[in-house]
This record gives C-alpha cells, structure tokens and sequence, in this order.
C-alpha cells in the first residue's frame, strides 16, 4: 500500500496578466526560489473561493483590484512533489488589459514586476510554475 502522506493537498492560485503578448513576472526575494521569475498568486485560503482568492492575491502583491467576472480560467495542474512530501493543485486564471499598473506591495518578498513577451521568457523561472506556463502556452486546461 503506498504511504500516506500527513500533510494536506494545497491549493495555488496563479494569475496570468496579459498586455497584448505579454505576461507579468515576478521576481522572488527572500522567499524559496529567490531569484527565479514566478507568477503572481499563492494559497487558497479555508473557506475562500477560488476567484476570491486570486482577486484577493492581486490586491495584496501588485495593488490592483480585480473582480471575478474579469477572470477567465486557463489552467489547472496536479504538482506531485514527492521529495518534499508535497502535492499541490494549481488553479491558474487570466486577466487581459489590466487598466492598472502592478506596484511592488511586498518588498520583502518580491524584487520587481516586469512584462515579458510569451515568446521570450525568462530562463531563470520558478520551478514550480513552469508546468502551468507550459500549459498556458499550449491551450490546455488541464495537466498532470
């Protein structure tokens, strides 16, 4: 029988922003993958919808205020993580044209925000999310 693992499943929400062909990064400080480019998003909290999370998420890290009809849904990936004990569910949604511009609300742990074209993505990107870009950019909702 394969072992059980005590810790929980989470739940990550991330967000693309899109301008034009473009997608908003940020880059990580001080936190687990500093220095690695990451999109912008985290944990769905107990009792908190998905979209009230990821609207919730963009408010605390850029200062911008998004309501759910915005949103669309993009993709969904298990992120089985076996050598830290971990799996992760990642709901990731888009925001087209935000009328707003992201400002850095968590110094301590985010560097800066850039704009990257889809075409030319960082190298240096946080593992993490590179299976929910890859999904992104291939159309597929769904991944595992």
């Amino acid at each position: 029988m394969p072992k059980v693992s005590e810790t929980p499943t989470l739940i990550g929400c991330e967000l693309f922003i899109r301008k034009g062909d473009t997608i908003l990064l940020g880059k990580r400080k001080n936190v687990y993958g500093a220095g690695t480019w990451a999109l912008p998003g985290g944990h769905l909290e107990f009792n908190e919808r998905l979209v009230d999370a990821i609207c919730r998420e963009a408010e605390e890290e850029l200062g911008g205020v998004i309501k759910p009809q915005e949103l669309t849904m993009v993709s969904v990936v298990d992120d089985l993580q076996p050598e830290n004990d971990l799996h992760y569910v990642h709901v990731s949604f888009e925001l087209k044209e935000p009328t707003w511009e992201p400002r850095i609300m968590e110094p301590d742990t985010c560097e800066e925000w850039r704009y990257f074209s889809l075409d030319e993505l960082p190298e240096n990107f946080f593992t993490p999310h590179k299976g929910i870009v890859e999904n992104y950019l291939k159309g597929r909702l769904y991944d595992y």
